[in-house]
């Protein structure tokens, strides 16, 4: 991912606590239970999932409780490192990879996964690497979900120290996405829990 300042773990450990407490868990649970229904119609149930960009485990490990198989992949050693305290605490099936997100086609097998998912990853990229990852994704896995911020106004920016692509909604599906079949894209807002910024919600199958 591009920076200007700062790495993950030093973001997050300035607006959550990275190792979760039971109070932060509920807070994590009711917001993936409130959207349960949209992961089963798209990822059906106790199936396995390759979470890229991993973070701190705030959906994953919520959904690893439902069922779902999770494998994670992060490359931020220290997130990586909270992370695996946050999934063996509260998580069911999870494992937690150090990795580069760019190495998933050579790290698993074509149909590894019956599905990709991310939160809040792939505006970190200029478009042709965002495009180059959607493509590795839809090798390992038939199918991905993905979540991004996006602008609710002109010129909207968050000086945070972290590089992103704040797009509307109209510039990611006419420009970023026109080669990729999108079977779903919602415009929504994020839980209060992470921010509650506007964000594009999307499914893109083979």
């Amino acid at each position: 991912m591009l920076f200007r300042s700062k790495t993950w773990f030093e973001a997050f450990s300035e607006s959550m606590n990275v190792i979760f407490t039971d109070e932060d868990f509920k807070i994590y649970l009711a917001d993936v239970e409130s959207c349960i229904d949209f992961y089963r119609k798209h990822l059906g149930e106790n199936t396995k999932i390759l979470d890229l960009g991993y973070g701190l485990g705030v959906t994953s490990i919520p959904l690893s409780t439902f069922g779902y198989k999770i494998t994670g992949i992060d490359n931020d050693p220290e997130v990586v490192e909270a992370a695996r305290e946050n999934a063996k605490k509260f998580g069911k099936d999870i494992q937690i990879i150090h990795g580069d997100i760019f190495d998933i086609d050579k790290m698993f097998e074509p149909d590894s996964f019956d599905a990709c998912m991310s939160g809040g990853l792939l505006e970190h990229f200029p478009e042709t690497l965002i495009r180059e990852l959607i493509r590795k994704q839809l090798i390992v896995s038939p199918k991905l979900i993905a979540s991004m911020p996006i602008a609710s106004y002109p010129g909207e920016n968050w000086d945070d120290g972290i590089y992103r692509n704040l797009w509307d909604e109209r510039y990611w599906l006419d420009e970023i996405l026109t080669e990729f079949n999108v079977i779903h894209h919602s415009t929504t807002k994020a839980s209060e829990a992470i921010g509650g910024f506007l964000e594009l919600e999307i499914v893109i199958v083979r």
